[in-house]
């Protein structure tokens, strides 16, 4: 980082917050249903592969219609776990499990660190914001789990009619922080939609890796949020 910074700009899910049941749960509860049994633990590192596998195809699309993209991730991972059974009807069960689930308010839960760190951050009088790919329904999620009161805004994609990583988004959020991108710090679970985006839009980036997908990211890398204790 070159330069003191003045505000300090989130991506949400991944990073902030997540879905529940987690997503190693819901492939091997449709894995069962499809008659191949599949611990969550032997899933887990298939999903952090697969993640940076089709990283830069998920940066690319516009998020209309990803139906055909998910099909690819999915038929990854059935390949590493060689599946033999149907699987078109299991991809379609695996659609049918995230759509009852993303879209519920209560299915979105903060990470463990995630509002002591914001309290830290917010103590210290950055400005802090979320720029995510996302709908209204983030703002009904932040309003749920009383993360809302830490953000001087939210820049979400639907709602600005841009999405990451082009660096337009993140220009819009440098106005509303009122800052230059040099002076600003940019947190994301993706390397290609998140720390690449930033940086083309000139802020400083680093990656929250959870699920260890990207060991080789050649960029600041974290693996949860706890590194800003050090700026307490």
């Amino acid at each position: 980082m070159t330069e003191e910074l003045d505000a300090i700009l989130f991506d949400a899910g991944g990073t902030l917050i997540e879905a529940v049941p987690p997503r190693e749960t819901v492939f091997s509860q449709v894995l069962l249903r499809h008659g191949k049994k599949v611990e969550t633990e032997k899933i887990s590192p298939l999903l952090a592969r697969a993640d940076a596998v089709f990283d830069s195809e998920f940066a690319k699309h516009d998020g209309k219609n990803e139906d055909a993209l998910w099909s690819k991730y999915d038929g990854f991972i059935l390949d590493e776990l060689e599946f033999k059974g149907n699987r078109r009807n299991l991809s379609k069960d695996l659609s049918a499990a995230w759509d009852e689930i993303m879209p519920k308010v209560e299915s979105w839960v903060s990470y463990p660190e995630t509002e002591s760190v914001l309290e830290v951050l917010k103590e210290r009088e950055f400005k802090l914001g979320v720029v995510s790919n996302a709908t209204d329904l983030l703002r009904r999620v932040f309003d749920n789990l009383e993360l809302t009161k830490y953000f001087d805004f939210l820049v979400i994609s639907d709602e600005v009619g841009v999405r990451k990583p082009s660096p337009k988004i993140f220009r819009l959020a440098m106005e509303m922080a009122h800052t230059s991108p040099g002076r600003s710090l940019y947190v994301g679970d993706k390397l290609a939609t998140d720390v690449a985006g930033a940086k083309r839009g000139g802020m400083n980036a680093v990656l929250v890796d959870r699920v260890n997908a990207f060991p080789d990211a050649r960029c600041l890398r974290e693996k949860d949020l706890n590194f800003f204790r050090r700026f307490a």
